[in-house]
């Protein structure tokens, strides 16, 4: 692996800045798309003799993948292998649910191998807008499926419009202010954060942009525990 370390501690040295060209219309946080990690990466990768290989996969389980290979010249690489299942979401084809999970696939796959930074840093030194008032939460609050604290039930009997409207790769990949992507976080916890949000969007002076915030972060959640269920 010596050419293609020296190659990579050359390049990183020499990379510059992904440009944040696009915005989450939920979050409104900015990010990298695909096309602006591709336009800055490859140009410093060619000049160390260094490329880009993605290949589509999947596995036995239904999930899609995106294999990233970072290759020498030398012929020594490296690789990763990551993947999201593939659900259905309203209004959209299987191609096109596919075709949306291996671009995000590409960009954070590319992006985390080469160690560049591709999302808006949301929570940690940008300066933070007044918080809203903030609603007790009781230390003894407990999650409980059946009893959990929203007027749309996602109990599958009964399911609302809302958790249908969003695909379980998109919720699933979602991430809380630690960074852990909601798919990974166990039941109990999700359903905590779930009812700690309801009561938030309970308030009355709540800023319109918190709520929709608040209430995109819900749907995720009630996606995601209607598909535990």
């Amino acid at each position: 692996m010596n050419n293609i370390s020296a190659a990579l501690v050359a390049a990183q040295a020499e990379m510059p800045a992904i440009p944040m060209d696009e915005t989450n219309p939920f979050l409104k946080n900015k990010f990298a798309s695909l096309g602006s990690v591709i336009r800055t990466a490859y140009p410093v990768l060619a000049k160390h003799k260094l490329a880009v290989c993605q290949m589509v996969t999947s596995d036995d389980l239904g999930r899609i993948g995106v294999e990233t290979r970072i290759v020498h010249e030398s012929g020594e690489y490296l690789t990763s292998t990551v993947y999201l299942p593939i659900t259905d979401e309203k209004g959209k084809s299987d191609a096109q649910v596919a075709g949306s999970i291996i671009s995000y696939l590409r960009r954070y796959s590319l992006a985390a191998m080469l160690g560049m930074y591709a999302d808006e840093d949301v929570d940690g030194n940008a300066p933070k807008p007044a918080q809203p008032k903030q609603v007790a939460i009781d230390p003894a609050d407990k999650f409980d499926a059946a009893q959990i604290e929203f007027e749309d039930s996602i109990a599958k009997r009964n399911p609302e419009p809302h958790v249908e409207k969003m695909g379980l790769a998109t919720a699933m990949a979602i991430k809380s202010s630690d960074g852990t992507a909601y798919g990974e976080i166990p039941t109990d916890k999700l359903g905590l954060m779930h009812n700690q949000i309801v009561k938030q969007l309970k308030l009355t002076d709540l800023p319109s942009e918190k709520r929709e915030e608040y209430e995109f972060k819900r749907d995720a959640i009630a996606t995601i525990l209607a598909n535990r269920k």
